[in-house]
């Protein structure tokens, strides 16, 4: 595994520590421990002397470590998470590969990277990628990872990184040791972080999602190594249970999905017809009274609460409220029950929602209305 020598480290000295909202920080001036976020890349985890270290932050000059328990200043064993170095190198090694085989397929280049803990993204310079580009993309930088290419690490200086066609240049700010990372003719490209010896140690690369963002990129969401592997176990179960519940097979799920949908939203526009043709049944039996209380289903108080013309409807559909009115504000009957009973609501002044912290009376709700409209 390439690991650059400062991080190499099996002894850390801390020289202060800060106890705050119950949690202890050990500050050191140099640490085996990568940043959590540096580079995009994840942060190292481990045990300093008996004690976890939970994350790893870069501040005022010095390296901070969030920790599971309470230590004193001085200098320390450490044990670094081995498994957790590989799959970071893993998804690393592959950000490399992705961003340059979009780079060859189609001349996309890679803003930003980001590691998360379950997948990884780049962000790519243009807002809209053809599906047959990701397929094309994603081929390429499988068929890297399955040559067992060997990844090269390669340690110059500003002036020496001038004579490497680098992805992309180097930051004004870069002074002093540069290091390179070169993948065969694919990619050479500067990077301080965690990357493995050979191309074939990926397994694969699985590009799992897309999505637009800041106007005029596009994400691309991914996975590779042991990490692609979980990812493939759980859709393959989540697909298999689809199957045994829709008593379908795996290739015939879209068609038979689709079909259900289709009968779903039958039904969904049979059921709101039917709950307005009740709605205007119920609304014939209280045009006599001033105050109604009724309960039923949602859709119906919906409908209801919208044709009452005098009448003061409360619906209650079994989680909140419907309250509506031509003749009364109802905004301000919400108020008050706010007021009188907790809960939260709003809406408008002919229709608005209650929901309460618990369940009210009819005799509540007319209390209310006679402190609010009687006066």
């Amino acid at each position: 595994m390439k690991i650059q020598s400062v991080y190499k480290n099996d002894k850390l000295e801390i020289v202060k520590i800060e106890e705050k909202n119950g949690k202890c920080y050990a500050f050191a001036l140099s640490s085996p421990f990568y940043p959590d976020g540096k580079g995009g890349q994840l942060g190292d985890r481990g045990k300093l002397g008996d004690v976890d270290v939970l994350a790893v932050s870069e501040r005022d000059g010095f390296v901070v470590h969030e920790l599971s328990g309470i230590i004193e200043p001085g200098i320390y064993d450490v044990q670094i998470n081995q498994l957790r170095r590989k799959d970071i190198a893993q998804q690393h090694t592959a950000q490399h590969i992705l961003s340059a085989a979009f780079i060859e397929v189609a001349e996309i280049e890679t803003v930003s990277f980001h590691m998360g803990e379950e997948y990884s993204t780049i962000d790519l310079d243009i807002p809209y990628v053809e599906p047959e580009v990701i397929e094309e993309t994603e081929d390429l930088a499988n068929r890297i990872v399955q040559s067992c290419t060997q990844v090269e690490e390669i340690v110059t200086d500003v002036e020496g990184a001038k004579a490497f066609e680098l992805r992309k240049p180097l930051s004004d700010k870069v002074k002093g040791e540069v290091r390179l990372i070169k993948i065969a003719n694919l990619d050479i490209s500067a990077c301080g972080g965690f990357h493995i010896d050979n191309t074939g140690e990926i397994g694969v690369v699985k590009i799992i999602d897309l999505e637009k963002v800041k106007g005029n990129l596009t994400r691309v969401y991914f996975v590779a190594g042991e990490r692609a592997i979980r990812y493939f176990r759980k859709y393959n179960n989540v697909l298999k249970n689809l199957s045994r519940l829709l008593t379908s097979s795996i290739d015939e799920l879209n068609q038979r999905i689709e079909k259900i949908l289709d009968e779903l939203r039958e039904k969904s526009s049979l059921l709101s017809k039917v709950s307005q043709e009740y709605a205007e049944l119920l609304k014939r039996t209280i045009e006599n009274s001033d105050f109604v209380y009724l309960e039923g289903y949602t859709e119906v108080g919906n409908f209801l609460s919208k044709i009452v013309d005098n009448q003061f409807l409360i619906f209650y559909d079994g989680s909140k409220y419907i309250i509506g009115s031509k003749k009364y504000d109802v905004r301000e009957f919400v108020k008050a029950l706010i007021e009188k009973f907790g809960g939260k609501g709003g809406g408008k002044e002919e229709f608005a929602n209650y929901i309460p912290n618990r369940k009210l009376s009819a005799i509540d709700f007319e209390n209310v209305f006679s402190e609010v409209y009687n006066k």
